[in-house]
C-alpha cells in the first residue's frame, strides 16, 4: 500500500521507512526542509516538505495514501516552556486525524508512548494498555497523554481506524541526533547520569518499527498496544552497562522526597545562571521510585514476534554510540574488548540485524 509517514527523519521513523520499503510498500514522508535525513533511504521515497502543524501540508502529503503512520513529535523531556512540546503534539494529532477523515483514509497508526500510560509506585504493579497517566507533570508526558486522548476522540467521531502504539524507552542504531532515550545510556556511560531507585522498560528501535509495520494489517482498530521489552530495575541497567563496557554508572542513593528537593534547588540555580538543568522536579516526579513495568503479552501475540532482550538492545545501543563517537574513549575501548564483533566496520549502523 501507499503509506504516509510523518516524522520519517526521526529515530523510529527511519527504521519504519526502511522496513516498509523492504516489504515493497510505497512510502511518502512529510518532513521539514531542515530535517536531518541521514537515517532515511531518501532516494527511494517521496518527500513532501512541510510541518505537522500545517494542516494543508499534511493534506497534500496524505493525498493518494491508503494509510498514515504518525510519528512526528517534539521529543525532549526538558524545555523552556511546556507549550513547545504540548502544542505541536496536540495540533499534529488533530491535523492527521482530520485529514484522514477528509480523504477517507481508513487506517492511522498513531505513535504515543508509555508516558500516556504512566508508571506504577510498586514493583508489584504491572501496567496495561487499559491504564492512563492521570498525574502527568513533565511536559513530554502531558503532551503524549493529551494528544493521544484527542486522537482517540477524533477517530471515534470520524470513523477513522486508529491503532495506537505506546513504545517504552526506545534504544538502538540509526539515532543521528541522539534522542533522550539513547541519551540516557550515553550520559550513564559518560558519568553525567545516575541510576536511581525504580524500574524501566527498554525496547530495541527495530522492534518498535516492526510493530508499526505489523499494525498496518494486524492491529485492531480502537486498540492500544504497549511496545516494550524487558522490565528491569534501573540499578540493574547499570549492572548490565558494567558487564558490557567495564564501566559502572554512578547511583543516586537518595529517595524520592530528597531527590525532589534537590531537583528544585538545582532548577533554581540553573535558572539564575541561564543554564539547562540536568534534571527537573517534574521529571523526578515521573520516574524516581516509580516502576515503568508493563504487560506486553497482547502486543506480541497480535503482531506475531518477540522483542529482543534487554542485553541485546543495550549492546546495539552502545555499539551505535561508540560508532558515532558519543562515549568516552575508555568506555569505547572497554566495550570493544568485551564485544569483539563490534570492531567490524558499520555494525552499529546495521538496521535490520
Amino acid at each position: 500500500m501507499k503509506v504516509l509517514v510523518t516524522g520519517a527523519s526521526g529515530h523510529i521513523g527511519g527504521h519504519v521507512v526502511d522496513q516498509l520499503l523492504n516489504i515493497n510498500h510505497g512510502v511518502r514522508a512529510l518532513a521539514r526542509k531542515s530535517s536531518d535525513l541521514r537515517g532515511v533511504r531518501a532516494s527511494e521515497i517521496e518527500i513532501i516538505h512541510g510541518d505537522i502543524k500545517d494542516k494543508s501540508a499534511v493534506k497534500k502529503a496524505a493525498e493518494g495514501c491508503e494509510a498514515i503512520i504518525h510519528l512526528a513529535a517534539v521529543y525532549k523531556t526538558i524545555a523552556k516552556t511546556a507549550e513547545e512540546i504540548v502544542e505541536p503534539a496536540v495540533t499534529g494529532a488533530r491535523n492527521v486525524l482530520e485529514v484522514a477523515a477528509e480523504l477517507a483514509i481508513k487506517r492511522v497508526v498513531y505513535t504515543s508512548s508509555v508516558a500516556s500510560i504512566g508508571f506504577g509506585y510498586s514493583p508489584d504493579e504491572m501496567r496495561t494498555a487499559d491504564d492512563w497517566n492521570d498525574d502527568a507533570q513533565n511536559p513530554y508526558y502531558v503532551a503524549k497523554t493529551q494528544s493521544e486522548r484527542q486522537a482517540q476522540k477524533l477517530a471515534a467521531e470520524s470513523g477513522v481506524e486508529l491503532i495506537v502504539l505506546c513504545p517504552a524507552i526506545v534504544l538502538g542504531p540509526g539515532d543521528y541526533r541522539i534522542t533522550p532515550s539513547n541519551g540516557l545510556v550515553m550520559d550513564l556511560l559518560n558519568g553525567r547520569g545516575q541510576t536511581y531507585k525504580g524500574g524501566m522498560n527498554i525496547v530495541d528501535v527495530r522492534d518498535v518499527a516492526r510493530a508499526h509495520v505489523e499494525a498496518l494489517t494486524k492491529g485492531e482498530p480502537g486498540s492500544r498496544y504497549i511496545v516494550g521489552g524487558e522490565n528491569i530495575e534501573v540499578i540493574e541497567l547499570g549492572r548490565m552497562l558494567k558487564t558490557l563496557t567495564g564501566n559502572r554508572p554512578l547511583h543516586l542513593p537518595t529517595g524520592r522526597k530528597l531527590t525532589l528537593v534537590a531537583a528544585k534547588a538545582i532548577e533554581m540555580i540553573c535558572r539564575l545562571l541561564h543554564l539547562t538543568p540536568p534534571f527537573t522536579q517534574d521529571l523526578v516526579h515521573e520516574v524516581v521510585e516509580r516502576y515503568a513495568w508493563y504487560d506486553t503479552s497482547r502486543t506480541y501475540a497480535t503482531f506475531g514476534f518477540q522483542p529482543r532482550s534487554a542485553q541485546q538492545t543495550l549492546k546495539a545501543c552502545i555499539a551505535w554510540l561508540v560508532e558515532q563517537d558519543k562515549v568516552k574513549q575508555r568506555v569505547a575501548d572497554g566495550f570493544r574488548s568485551r564485544n569483539d564483533e563490534v570492531s567490524q566496520p558499520g555494525i552499529g549502523a546495521e538496521k535490520n540485524a
